[in-house]
């Protein structure tokens, strides 16, 4: 299985590929020969990151081609996509390594993962559910809710049902103490 760092290279490649390559084709839409050019790179960078292991090099040639492709034919256009600042690029980029991940696991781990997941979302939203809590209980509540989804997005079963037993203690430890207070 491809390591983190490679599943993380495929997603921005891809993300970028997906974006750009849908501006393209709005702009070339009454065009068949930059259509057919738009397929081929659209085809090699696809296969690139296809191939076992990925060609991320080759994948990221292609789409050098095509950001300058759009960059000199379409600089001015008001809808030409900009990349993202680095903080929404990170976050639509780890939507795409979570569903590569998740495609890359065998379904019987993705079946657990799913039942971890409900698990999570269950005590999660029981816990926010609960009166009496303060406000920093509940910010800690949804920091440990945070890390046991990463840790399912990293496909960690183990260290997510360990953070959720760690969210539901800190929910049960503060019951135990505005009771008693």
């Amino acid at each position: 299985m491809a390591g983190l760092y490679e599943v993380w290279q495929r997603a921005e490649v891809s993300r970028r590929l997906d974006v750009l390559s849908g501006f393209v084709a709005m702009c070339v839409a009454g065009d068949d020969d930059a259509r057919g050019r738009l397929a081929q790179l659209v085809a090699g960078a696809d296969a690139a990151l296809s191939a076992s292991p990925a060609d991320l090099v080759v994948a990221s040639e292609y789409l050098d081609e095509l950001v300058w492709w759009a960059e000199t034919e379409w600089a001015e256009h008001p809808y030409r996509p900009v990349e993202a600042r680095p903080d929404e690029a990170d976050r639509q980029t780890r939507d795409y390594a979570k569903d590569l991940r998740h495609a890359a696991l065998p379904v019987p781990i993705r079946d657990e993962m799913g039942r971890v997941e409900l698990s999570l979302e269950v005590r999660f939203l029981a816990l926010c559910r609960q009166s009496g809590l303060d406000c920093r209980t509940r910010q800690d509540i949804f920091y440990v809710a945070g890390r046991a989804a990463m840790a399912l997005d990293l496909g960690h079963l183990e260290a997510a049902e360990r953070e959720i037993r760690r969210m539901e203690q800190v929910g049960s430890v503060e019951q135990r103490e505005s009771r008693c207070g």
